[in-house]
């Protein structure tokens, strides 16, 4: 390819995408997740800032929406596969199955998760910290 059929073709790529390309927003939402993460995060000994309790209790919110949202997605599907054709032992496996993940989008909605992911003692633990930093009850 001629390097001025190149330099069109890499100029059509950079309009098309936007003014930066998709690797330069996906670094940055990483980078942004990672700090809001850090900045809340119960493990500092800090004493928390009304921001902090604000944007802790944003993220909990939010955390709760989205895991509460996909366990009621979980109870659609199980209705339509339910009301679907198929067989019984097909309705009841996938129904056991989708209940299960819903099941764990219920729980880390409430709970969320420690830095352990195989531990559901340090997921309560963490919940616990959190509970009493930034005084929420529920």
């Amino acid at each position: 390819m001629p390097k001025a059929h190149l330099s069109q073709v890499l100029n059509y790529s950079y309009l098309k995408e936007g003014f930066l390309p998709v690797w330069f927003w996906l670094i940055i939402s990483i980078s942004m997740a990672l700090l809001f993460c850090w900045y809340i995060s119960p493990v500092r000994n800090k004493e928390p800032t009304k921001i902090q309790k604000i944007v802790a209790i944003t993220w909990i919110v939010f955390r709760r929406v989205i895991s509460f949202t996909g366990a009621l997605f979980g109870i659609l599907c199980i209705y339509i596969l339910l009301s679907s054709t198929g067989t019984i032992i097909e309705k009841i496996l996938g129904s056991i199955v989708i209940l299960c993940l819903s099941l764990f989008f219920i729980y880390v909605g409430i709970v969320g998760q420690g830095r352990n992911q195989y531990d559901f003692r340090d997921d309560l633990s963490l919940y616990a910290k959190i509970k009493e930093k930034y005084g929420i009850r529920w």
